[in-house]
C-alpha cells in the first residue's frame, strides 16, 4: 500500500462469511494537510463465491471519495471540490494462486481506472469551468462595452441627415 498511497495512509481489512465463500471490505484513506490539502477515501467491497471445479466469482463494488481544497497564499478566496464515484465489476478467475492475489489486483485495478477518470473527465471539466470563468480583463471591458456602444450609436446618431 506504501507503494501506492505512501507511508501516512491507513487501510483497514474486514473480511466475514457468506453462503458459498466469503466477503470483504477493503477501507484506505488517504489524507493530506496543507495549504493544498485532500482526501481520498476508498471502500472496495469485495463478495468471492467458490465454485469446485471452476473459476472462483469476483464481484467489486468500489466507492471513492475525494475532497481536495486549494488557497493561494495570501489570496482572499480559496476553491473547494468533492465528490465520489462508484464503480462495479465482476470477474471468474481462478484461484489457483490464492484469493488475495485475485482480490489485489482487482481492487488495484479498479482504483487505478477510477483515479484516471477523476483525473480526466472530472479535473478536466472543472479545468475547462475554471478556464471558462471571464477574467477580470474580459470583465471590466464587458462594463464597460454597453458604454462605449452607447457612445457609438449617439454620435452616428447624430450625424445623421434628417429625412426630407
Amino acid at each position: 500500500m506504501d507503494m501506492y498511497y505512501g507511508e501516512d495512509a491507513l487501510s483497514s481489512v474486514y473480511v466475514w462469511d457468506i453462503d458459498n465463500g466469503f466477503a470483504a471490505a477493503i477501507l484506505i484513506k488517504k489524507t493530506i494537510i496543507g495549504e493544498h490539502s485532500g482526501c481520498w477515501d476508498a471502500i472496495n467491497i469485495m463478495e468471492v463465491t467458490e465454485r469446485l471445479g471452476r473459476p472462483s466469482h469476483y464481484k467489486l463494488t468500489t466507492t471513492v471519495m475525494t475532497r481536495m481544497r486549494h488557497k493561494d497564499e495570501g489570496a482572499e478566496y480559496e476553491m473547494n471540490i468533492g465528490g465520489s464515484i462508484m464503480r462495479q465489476k465482476e470477474e471468474d478467475l481462478p484461484s489457483d494462486n490464492g484469493h488475495v492475489v485475485n482480490i489485489g489486483q482487482l481492487v488495484e485495478g479498479m482504483e487505478n481506472n477510477i483515479r484516471q477518470q477523476i483525473e480526466g473527465v472530472y479535473f478536466g471539466k472543472t479545468r475547462d469551468i475554471v478556464n471558462g470563468v471571464r477574467s477580470l480583463t474580459q470583465l471590466s471591458q464587458k462594463k464597460i462595452f454597453p458604454r462605449v456602444m452607447n457612445a457609438e450609436l449617439s454620435g452616428a446618431i447624430s450625424k445623421r441627415k434628417p429625412q426630407e
